[in-house]
């Protein structure tokens, strides 16, 4: 199949049409997208023709969707080992655009992909903020890498009202554009977005949106609940990634709906094979609409689970519970048990307020870590050291824990801020899968129901 032959889903269909059409159709169509999909990348593309053909498998074992699993998961490592390999051999290389990722889940890689397949993922973004009520005539904001302020497209540089913000600029220069351009919706970094938040809390204000959506990290209890104070609305969760596009987003209920339409999400165990919906598994996505770098079975490390439930917003898409967080979010003890990266935001709760305005902790070792801050204004070096306690109690004795005073906690060169950070192999560790585990390890039963976190 030529690249002239590639169908791509235009702005009415991602907005209008895809969204309220029947289930079974979908399913029928991303069947037949799919299937089209493997013979493109197994005559094409030599990284998944040399892999699939040492599993023993080729496209035409691939009867359905339900066959994936025979199919090889493929990870951002695998991407960048394979270098032009992971291209489509007949697509002229001076054609191709650029995008990074940040590195916060891994290994940043450069994705390279035609103008028609950006074109698709950028206006995934925008069909999540369109279905929560944004329109081209309100003042919008966004706070995100380089790359997207660049990346507008005809449509949102033409037309639509936005404005550009940088996660590395001050806070009071943030707070500033707010008002100047006097935003109605806001869109960015989940980290940058909670620290916004916290700042503008702190000066005793806020600032009312009428569409607030984080994205690009775990959005945890206390950032929503410092997000709504301070911007007046329910955050709207975007779960995604740089080189797949949203992958699932909250809709006016609060659920997630699952974009189908252009990507099939497995949940799947450590072998990659399928895991009950309902059942937590690691996050494994299939994109529909990208032949000149295909990603298929593309593994992202992310921990989450399919949904049981239906949702009456209108959006007929599927539904996935939120992420628990990446796997390396989750926190190995010397005993071999996992701590929650919701355990690691409420280690100041009981000593009278966090003393800290940012943080990130970051494991070298099963029992060494390291704890930067920012002191906060009325710094109490006492209740730093009950948090440390915390911290040290809960991994055990003899872990050692340094906590380090910094000007600030440095950012990815795509501008996202992470608030946990491992330097372990989670595929050397033995045990180290959440799914396999009590998910929220160390976390009591009063403070999960203080903060709605569904214990298992």
């Amino acid at each position: 199949m030529s690249m002239h032959e590639h169908t791509y889903p235009s702005l009415i269909d991602l907005l209008f049409r895809s969204p309220r059409k029947d289930p079974t159709r979908i399913a029928s169509e991303s069947q037949r997208q799919l299937r089209s999909l493997l013979a493109h990348a197994y005559e094409n593309v030599p990284l998944y023709r040399d892999l699939w053909r040492r599993a023993g498998v080729t496209p035409d074992d691939i009867s359905s969707i339900a066959d994936l699993h025979k199919l090889p998961m493929v990870d951002k490592e695998a991407i960048v080992a394979a270098g032009d390999d992971a291209l489509d051999k007949t697509v002229d290389r001076s054609t191709l655009d650029e995008m990074s990722t940040s590195g916060t889940s891994g290994r940043a890689i450069t994705m390279r992909r035609q103008i028609r397949e950006m074109r698709v993922v950028r206006r995934s973004y925008l069909r999540s903020l369109f279905l929560n009520g944004a329109r081209p005539w309100h003042h919008s904001v966004t706070m995100a890498s380089t790359w997207l302020s660049k990346k507008k497209g005809l449509f949102i540089g033409k037309v639509a009202k936005t404005k550009h913000i940088f996660p590395k600029d001050s806070i009071d220069q943030q707070i500033r554009t707010l008002h100047e351009f006097k935003a109605r919706n806001l869109m960015g970094q989940t980290g940058g977005l909670y620290l916004l938040a916290r700042e503008i809390l702190r000066r005793g204000e806020t600032f009312p949106l009428k569409l607030l959506a984080p994205t690009g990290a775990t959005l945890m209890p206390q950032m929503r609940q410092a997000m709504r104070e301070a911007f007046q609305t329910e955050p709207r969760d975007l779960y995604g990634a740089v080189e797949l596009g949203a992958i699932s987003w909250q809709c006016k209920r609060g659920n997630y709906h699952v974009d189908v339409d252009r990507m099939i999400v497995e949940v799947v165990d450590t072998d990659g094979n399928p895991v009950p919906r309902g059942q937590t598994g690691q996050v494994v996505c299939t994109t529909l609409h990208g032949y000149s770098l295909p990603l298929i079975r593309y593994r992202l490390r992310d921990v989450a689970s399919l949904s049981t439930e239906t949702c009456e917003c209108g959006v007929r898409f599927p539904l996935m519970n939120g992420v628990q967080g990446r796997i390396n979010d989750f926190l190995p003890t010397p005993s071999g048990e996992l701590i929650s990266p919701h355990y690691l935001y409420h280690i100041f709760d009981q000593v009278g307020g966090s003393p800290v305005k940012e943080w990130r902790i970051i494991q070298h070792a099963p029992d060494r870590l390291t704890y930067e801050y920012v002191p906060e204004d009325n710094f109490k070096a006492s209740a730093l050291e009950g948090g440390m306690n915390v911290i040290r109690e809960r991994f055990g004795a003899g872990v050692s824990v340094q906590a380090v005073k910094v000007d600030s906690v440095p950012m990815t060169p795509n501008g996202k801020r992470t608030c946990i950070v491992s330097e372990l192999d989670p595929d050397s560790i033995v045990g180290m899968r959440p799914w396999d585990v009590d998910a929220q390890a160390g976390m009591s039963d009063a403070l999960a129901e203080k903060y709605d976190v569904a214990l298992k």
